[in-house]
């Protein structure tokens, strides 16, 4: 009988070590996508490297970030609309997305593409991150 007994502690503990591991184990992934897909709401890279293809985006009046990012999405232009429509969010460019006539690369960053869809130059934003960078030195 305490043979018996002894051996059901011996399975029940190690079931427990089984779940207890497999539990740790899924959250250490889950920790891990989520700090990449974190990461990469700042540090996105283009889609291809210079010059790129060249795409035409027409934004109508009244379309919102989310149709923006579904639209860059399906012309090839970003990865994940759901991850522009964070970096919009995000960024100073949340509600200056204006609509118009486009032409996008696959070599830009979403930075520069809510640069251009804004109505800046890239060259307004360029001076601007310099700017950021001296004042952030002399803190």
């Amino acid at each position: 009988m305490n043979t018996k007994k002894a051996a059901i502690t011996v399975l029940s503990i190690t079931w427990r070590i089984v779940i207890t591991a497999l539990i740790a184990m899924a959250l250490v992934r889950l920790g891990e996508e989520a700090y990449h897909y974190g990461h990469s709401v700042f540090h996105t890279k283009p889609l291809d490297p210079e010059p790129g293809r060249q795409v035409a985006v027409s934004i109508a009046d009244g379309t919102d970030v989310v149709e923006i990012g579904k639209l860059l999405e399906k012309k090839g232009l970003i990865e994940d609309w759901k991850l522009f429509y964070i970096q919009v969010r995000l960024s100073k460019y949340a509600k200056t997305l204006k609509s118009g006539d486009y032409t996008l690369t696959t070599a830009m960053e979403p930075k520069e593409m809510m640069t251009v869809m804004s109505g800046e130059t890239l060259e307004e934003e360029e001076n601007e991150d310099k700017k950021d960078g001296e004042n952030e030195e002399e803190s």
